[in-house]
């Protein structure tokens, strides 16, 4: 409650002091005891000295209300709590009509003093009539209650926030059984039909050209994280150098990172790529294919991580794979930026990978965005991973894996930082590509559901977001 004015605490002090000093006029409860009923009469005003109580008002009938406090809440609705100080039965005193609004109990033993209509006035002459006397106790219990409906205002508020958070999160996991569902089927079908096109275009090309089976098995198994940039440098250097079309440089870029690898493959793979490139495409757009398949049933997955659905792990999950996976997915989107990667040897873990490919797009998705969104000059994403120990962690594993990936985008302001994991969240203005809010809200519950935590960096030069996820999995989290 808000302080009061000086004037009315000095007024109070002296009511207190005038008419709630007498002895004989002190009344002690135990803890459950009942002070007043709803409906009774009450001739009192009673000050707390000591103790805790609760108001609770109900239309049961009076002989059902005569339960202790913990037995009423069921039955009716908590007004208020009294402590030390409180003033009780104010304004059923001064309304005339002595009679309670609500049942009071006592939580904790306490005690009370009281004055009721028999008390003799005091001080009449200089401060008049008893009802002017208690003004300031009117003001006072004005300014409590005032105080008190506010803040059940806001609790209010925040439950039915919560309540319709909840209620989304509920609402996203049964609509995401259903897409599942549909979906998933759709989506195998496409898996199964382009594996079983890749394996067949594999074996016929083994018979018929060992070159261009050669040529689609490199574009097929292609796991390059080379920067769009340097791809494209690469490619008119090849193509200026070899006097070759540009397609046939851009794949030859791919193939071959360097002209000293150059010089192992030799002309003749060199003259074969300009005339059957095709067939690398066929094999890397196949590849490309099954990983948005993948993709696909890993987006469903995380949404239903939204609803508290669980998820399928297995042993030996190659982590460095699965980064590779989410750049090539984003390959398009991430052509006009830098790409630095220093890829450290990570064990295998029992994840599930789409798992671990929707956190990582998910983050460089919005490290793509936020710099666009900025117009952030020589935009770069980094890449790094490592393996550490966490010294003096007990009764957790202490091996864990480490992704980090940073931006040269925009500072994150302090404020939001947490914000930015909570659903419904984002910073994406309205437009082709606007934001649900959802996607690191699906990043932390991943995260969270491997035992892992979420480190945020930001500053104006570096945004950094780190995820740690222990190489030994806890039973009853996978």
């Amino acid at each position: 409650m808000p302080s009061l004015p000086e004037n009315i605490t000095v007024a109070l002090e002296r009511l207190n002091r005038v008419y709630f000093k007498d002895s004989g006029r002190v009344l002690e409860l135990g803890a459950g005891e009942r002070l007043m009923a709803q409906g009774e009469p009450c001739r009192r005003i009673y000050l707390v000295l000591e103790g805790k109580l609760v108001a609770y008002r109900s239309t049961d009938s009076l002989e059902a209300m005569n339960l202790p406090p913990e037995d009423m809440a069921p039955r009716g609705h908590e007004v208020f709590r009294a402590g030390e100080g409180s003033y009780l039965g104010v304004q059923s005193f001064f309304s005339g009509a002595f009679h309670s609004n609500n049942h009071i109990f006592a939580l904790t033993p306490a005690r009370l003093a009281y004055i009721d209509d028999e008390t003799p006035v005091q001080d009449e002459a200089e401060y008049g009539p008893l009802e002017h006397q208690f003004m300031p106790i009117l003001v006072h219990e004005l300014i409590a209650r005032n105080s008190r409906i506010f803040g059940h205002a806001a609790e209010k508020e925040e439950a039915a926030r919560l309540l319709q958070r909840q209620e989304l999160a509920a609402m996203l996991g049964h609509l995401s059984a259903g897409i599942a569902h549909e979906l998933n089927n759709a989506v195998g079908v496409i898996t199964r039909r382009t594996e079983f096109v890749a394996r067949m275009l594999a074996e016929h090309l083994e018979d018929e050209d060992r070159q261009n089976a050669r040529l689609f098995r490199l574009g097929y198994e292609e796991e390059s994280l080379t920067a769009a940039g340097q791809h494209r440098a690469l490619a008119r250097k090849y193509e200026r150098e070899l006097n070759m079309g540009q397609d046939a440089a851009r794949v030859l870029a791919h193939i071959i990172p360097d002209t000293e690898t150059l010089k192992k493959y030799g002309p003749e793979f060199v003259m074969h790529v300009k005339r059957n490139y095709p067939f690398w495409e066929l094999g890397h757009d196949l590849r490309d294919m099954q990983l948005a398949a993948r993709h696909a049933t890993g987006i469903v997955r995380a949404v239903k991580l939204l609803g508290g659905a669980g998820s399928t792990r297995v042993e030996g999950v190659d982590v460095l794979a699965s980064v590779r996976d989410a750049v090539s997915l984003l390959s398009n989107k991430l052509k006009h930026l830098t790409l630095d990667t220093s890829l450290a040897p990570l064990p295998p873990i029992t994840a599930d990978i789409t798992e671990l490919v929707q956190v990582w797009t998910n983050i460089l998705s919005n490290a793509h965005d936020a710099m666009s969104q900025a117009g952030t000059p020589n935009p770069t994403i980094s890449i790094a991973t490592e393996l550490f120990h966490a010294e003096g962690v007990s009764l957790l594993p202490t091996d864990y894996i480490r992704v980090s990936i940073s931006n040269n985008g925009p500072e994150i302001p302090v404020e939001i930082r947490e914000k930015i994991f909570q659903p419904n969240f984002t910073t994406k203005k309205l437009g082709l590509d606007f934001g649900l809010g959802l996607g690191l809200s699906i990043v932390r519950r991943v995260v969270d559901s491997y035992n892992g935590t979420i480190e945020l960096e930001s500053s104006p030069e570096l945004t950094t977001f780190t995820i740690n996820i222990p190489t030994t999995p806890i039973h009853g989290n996978d």
